[in-house]
C-alpha cells in the first residue's frame, strides 16, 4: 500500500468489485473517466476483467481510499511499457464518489502516481490522456506538471458528436525539478511524514 497525504493506494481485491460495479455503471462517471458512458458491465464481466488484471504484471490497478476512514473513493491505474529502451508509464484515475469531485483529490492522486512512477519505479517518462470535454482533468494534469503534447482527433464519440482525445506527458527530469514544490502544495503539513517514510533510507 502507498500512503500519500489523505489517501492510500492499495491493490484492488475481489471484494472491491461490488463498489466498482456501481461506479462502472454510472453514466456520468464513465463519461468522464473513459468517454464510454454506454459501456455497462455486469459482475461476471468485472470478475473476468479482474482476472486479467491479476495476470498482467505490466499493469497495476489500485483502489484509492481515505487513510482515516478506509472509505474507497476511486481507482487509479499504472501501465508500464518499454519502447526503444525508454521506460514509460501510462497513468489514469477517476473518482467514483461524485460528491468529492472538485475537492482536490484528483491532483493528490495524480501526484501520488507520479511519485510511484519516478521515485519508486525509476521510469523515464509518464503520460496520460483525457477526452477534450474533461477540462477539469486537463487542469489537474497541467497543475501536476504534465504538458499537452498532442491530440488524437475525433477519436471519441459521446452524446451525439465526436471529440478529440488530448495527450499529456512529463519527463523524469522535468518532474524532479518541480517535485518538492508539488509535494509541499499537495501534502501541506503531512510533507515531513511523507519525506521521512518514502524519501530516506534507514541504515
Amino acid at each position: 500500500m502507498f500512503e500519500f497525504g489523505d489517501i492510500r493506494l492499495r491493490p484492488i481485491e475481489r471484494e472491491d468489485l461490488r463498489i466498482l460495479h456501481e461506479w462502472e455503471n454510472d453514466f456520468e462517471v464513465t463519461m468522464y473517466s473513459r468517454n464510454m458512458p454506454i459501456n455497462f458491465v455486469n459482475m461476471y464481466q468485472l470478475e473476468k476483467r479482474y482476472e486479467e488484471w491479476v495476470k498482467d504484471e505490466r499493469e497495476q490497478h489500485f483502489i484509492v481510499e481515505m487513510v482515516d476512514s478506509k472509505e474507497a473513493i476511486g481507482i487509479a491505474r499504472l501501465e508500464r511499457e518499454d519502447w526503444a529502451n525508454v521506460r514509460s508509464a501510462d497513468v489514469g484515475t477517476y473518482i467514483g464518489k461524485k460528491e468529492l469531485w472538485g475537492k482536490g483529490y484528483g491532483q493528490q492522486i495524480t501526484v501520488a502516481l507520479l511519485e510511484i512512477v519516478f521515485n519508486q519505479l525509476n521510469m523515464d517518462r509518464c503520460e496520460a490522456s483525457s477526452v477534450e470535454y474533461n477540462v477539469r482533468a486537463h487542469k489537474v494534469l497541467e497543475a501536476c506538471g504534465l504538458r499537452k503534447v498532442g491530440v488524437a482527433r475525433q477519436s471519441a464519440f459521446v452524446n451525439g458528436r465526436k471529440w478529440d482525445r488530448v495527450r499529456f506527458d512529463i519527463l523524469r527530469e522535468e518532474y524532479l525539478k518541480i517535485r518538492m514544490e508539488l509535494l509541499k502544495k499537495t501534502l501541506n503539513d503531512k510533507l515531513g511524514t511523507y519525506i521521512e517514510k518514502h524519501c530516506t533510507i534507514r541504515e
